[in-house]
């Protein structure tokens, strides 16, 4: 059931989402500020690879330190599981684990905790959630929608090792390697030339211990066409190559109405060519 909250109430509710964390941790704010209070709760889980921080911060396009400072932004790097996303044009505020989440107008900022009117609606998660639409379960899909198809600027993955024995003993942690990181490019410094924009597709939730991550090389034809255009996959008209949202937005809207990935649809999203029902929002390219 969901809860209206303002002032301690709407305090505690966030406080508690980054306290209680346990897997995920989605912090969607254009705003972020942290005081010594924010970093006691944030440092309870900054030596454990199993929770996976994602945090989303926009605006301030031409000085993006405005939004997040330099100062804060190398405080998040130290965790171990970690991705950083940017949104130009962020405005929505979300605070959500994988037990409750907060729907809010107040920024992850000191200032706007101490001071101003700030609303909020909380919900706490339910067995019934899996069978029901929620709004906080739109909300979370919707956050992370965003956070799949914006700039990553950082991404930090554990590394595991696992126990293979003549019986399973699971994995232990090793360490944390950085796969991405593009602070140059947000914090006060030119963008190299033909830079490429990362996703969070683009990286493994995980790393296994004597891996190497790495990319399959592209042509660079390839590349251009990738990152000009690709087509819907159900009108076949010309939008921008995203295989995590490969319809434009009419087509998605009457999609989301079922939600069905395994759905046949028309086009293929790489080359614009008919697929006869062989591509789907789970796979969009033949």
């Amino acid at each position: 059931m969901s809860k209206f909250l303002t002032g301690k109430d709407l305090d505690d509710a966030i406080c508690d989402i980054i306290w209680d964390t346990e897997r995920t941790l989605l912090i969607v704010s254009p705003y972020i500020k942290l005081d010594d209070y924010f970093k006691k709760l944030f440092d309870k889980h900054e030596n454990n690879p199993k929770i996976h921080l994602i945090l989303v911060f926009g605006k301030n396009e031409r000085a993006v330190k405005k939004s997040l400072s330099k100062a804060d932004f190398d405080y998040f790097k130290k965790f171990l599981n970690v991705s950083i996303i940017y949104v130009p044009n962020l405005h929505a505020k979300y605070y959500g684990n994988e037990k409750k989440g907060v729907i809010t107008s107040i920024n992850l900022y000191d200032y706007s905790f101490i001071n101003n009117i700030e609303f909020g609606v909380f919900r706490e998660q339910s067995i019934m959630d899996n069978f029901t639409k929620s709004a906080d379960k739109d909300a979370w899909d919707k956050c992370i929608d965003i956070a799949e198809t914006n700039d990553v600027v950082f991404i930090k993955r554990p590394v595991f090792e696992n126990k293979k024995m003549i019986i399973n003993l699971g994995k232990s942690y090793v360490k944390s390697d950085i796969l991405f990181d593009s602070t140059d490019k947000f914090y006060g410094y030119r963008r190299k030339r033909n830079e490429e924009d990362k996703r969070l597709s683009d990286f493994p939730d995980e790393l296994e211990l004597g891996s190497v991550f790495s990319e399959r090389p592209a042509r660079e034809s390839e590349k251009r066409k990738q990152n000009d255009f690709g087509y819907c996959i159900r009108s076949g008209e010309k939008i921008k190559f995203n295989p995590k949202q490969p319809m434009s937005r009419n087509s998605w809207k009457i999609w989301n109405e079922y939600g069905n990935e395994d759905f046949p649809e028309n086009y293929c999203h790489k080359t614009g060519k008919k697929s006869n029902g062989k591509t789907s929002m789970r796979k969009p390219i033949l």
